[in-house]
């Protein structure tokens, strides 16, 4: 019984199991539950440190594991200094810390605002390269007269958006807001171009017979629109509707407002118009199949077969008339040459 626990204890001196390191794994897997006094495994550190001393652990003459820390954390080098800006370290420069960069005012930041240390490969490196701090682009200039900055707003990475506004009595050309964009991750450009400010005017157009809504105004902004109609007896030629465009002209083109019927009253000789006390005046416009009659003065008459009316035809022209033509008293010649004959007799 003795003899057999003697059998079945390990030998004074054996080593159990190795153990786990946080730091460190075995390089070769290790399957025996005891080891000699002596025995030396080698191990490999984990990934992201490195190799400070001998990596190996020992079996001593006590049955213990003897060994040191032999593996240490990488560290990345020296970011170095931002020109026209700072590094900031949050802790060290050991794999997995960070650092952040930023630019002083007036520069804008190309590139990224901040880098991690970590493993490329077999060794350690920052995430992000070392940015550049340029000198901002600035759109707060106004390109023309009447201009207001109203807001200003940062993006990411420092970017920023720039609305622009322009005074009551301007009209902005243009976008409204830009932005700064980074070009070949080296150059800020603001894009698109800033807008302009420019007094910009229309002047009321004149329409012979037309009528304008608004109407009532001599000068008009950019974008107003008229809507434009015509007098009774007249028909719009062109657009209904006009705009007032950025060159300070109406679009599309001033229309007009064309007769839509018969103008220029015919004159017919020795004739009056019947039913109108007063004359008529070669403005006014009557429809087409309007219908005016005259009656011939005194001492003259209508020709024969003549309706004494001329009508407004379709192609906007009054029908033709032979008008009135001189009448003539046959019988008072007649009565003078009896009386001829009479005094001629003896």
């Amino acid at each position: 019984m003795t003899l057999a626990t003697a059998l079945m204890a390990p030998v004074l001196g054996d080593c159990g199991p190795p153990p786990s390191l946080p730091f460190a794994s075995p390089i070769n897997q290790f399957y025996e539950s005891s080891y000699p006094s002596g025995t030396v495994l080698k191990y490999t550190c984990h990934h992201g440190l490195k190799r400070v001393n001998s990596s190996h652990i020992t079996c001593d003459e006590n049955g213990s594991w003897v060994y040191t820390n032999f593996c240490a954390r990488r560290r990345c080098k020296n970011p170095g200094e931002l020109i026209n800006g700072k590094v900031e370290i949050q802790s060290d420069l050991f794999v997995g810390s960070s650092i952040e960069f930023s630019c002083s005012k007036g520069y804008l930041l190309i590139g990224s605002s901040s880098s991690r240390c970590e493993v490329q490969g077999k060794g350690v490196d920052w995430s992000d390269s070392l940015p550049e701090c340029s000198p901002r682009a600035s759109p707060l200039q106004p390109s023309a007269m009447g201009s207001t900055v109203v807001e200003m707003k940062t993006c990411s990475h420092s970017v920023p958006l720039v609305i622009y506004s322009c005074d009551p009595s301007f009209t902005l050309l243009g976008n409204a807001s830009i932005v700064c964009t980074v070009v070949n991750k080296t150059v800020g450009v603001w894009r698109p171009h800033p807008p302009a400010c420019e007094k910009i005017v229309c002047h009321r157009p004149q329409i012979p017979k037309g009528d304008l809504a608004p109407g009532f105004q001599q000068f008009y902004t950019y974008r107003d629109a008229l809507e434009i109609g015509c007098k009774k007896g007249f028909v719009i030629r062109g657009s209904s509707v006009i705009h007032c465009e950025a060159n300070g002209e109406w679009y599309p083109s001033i229309p007009t407002c064309e007769p839509n019927g018969c103008v220029d009253v015919p004159d017919i000789s020795y004739a009056s118009w019947d039913g109108y006390k007063f004359p008529l005046r070669n403005f006014e416009v009557f429809e087409i199949g309007a219908k005016l009659k005259y009656q011939c003065k005194p001492g003259y008459r209508a020709n024969l077969n003549e309706s004494q009316t001329v009508t407004c035809q379709e192609n906007l022209t009054w029908s033709s008339s032979n008008g009135c033509e001189t009448l003539w008293c046959v019988c008072s010649r007649y009565t003078n040459l009896a009386t001829r004959i009479e005094s001629l007799e003896p």
